[in-house]
């Protein structure tokens, strides 16, 4: 069942229009904060929010790129005592960068792109349950919305996962 949910939300990023609106990526990533506190509450996770960007995008789709992000850092992070996920942004040229650090068990480099594909794993499902799915949505979606995914790791030293989104932002911040 998860498989086919996957898939279908993996074919839907692919195919529905986007309705790009400005919306605040702290609000966002707080929300899935909140959600992810029942979800995972066994767990002892230090948050490090930075102040992120108002974006225009496709709310909808970005909430599906950073829940991936964030319980994927949960996820791979949970046999740590204490939890550490930072979440921050950057402005590079024409694009807005944010990044989903966590502390978790990382990945040879070498890996770093193979992992947007679909069913692309790096550890076994007996280890860390998941269809492989995840990361390739958020790619896809990513990808449609005129921006780049990439990640940077090291095995037992954590990974840092980036999205850039296309700077639009920057007449927002001009006008405040």
């Amino acid at each position: 069942n998860e498989l086919i949910v996957d898939l279908l939300a993996f074919s839907r990023a692919g195919r529905l229009a986007l309705k790009k609106t400005e919306f605040s990526l702290n609000n966002l990533v707080n929300e899935i904060k909140e959600e992810c506190a029942y979800g995972y509450s066994e767990y002892n996770i230090d948050w490090h929010i930075s102040n992120l960007p108002s974006v225009i995008a496709d709310k909808n789709m970005m909430k599906l790129v950073m829940t991936n992000l964030i319980t994927n850092a949960i996820k791979f992070s949970g046999e740590k005592d204490k939890i550490n996920i930072t979440i921050s942004s950057q402005f590079n040229n024409n694009e807005v960068i944010v990044s989903t650090k966590d502390n978790g068990i990382g990945f040879p480099q070498e890996y770093s792109e193979k992992i947007f594909e679909v069913f692309q794993r790096l550890h076994k499902s007996s280890e860390f349950e998941g269809t492989g799915i995840g990361l390739a949505n958020v790619s896809r979606i990513v990808n449609r919305h005129g921006g780049r995914v990439w990640a940077e790791s090291e095995p037992n030293k954590g990974s840092t996962f980036y999205f850039s989104l296309p700077n639009t932002q920057r007449e927002i911040f001009n006008e405040r």
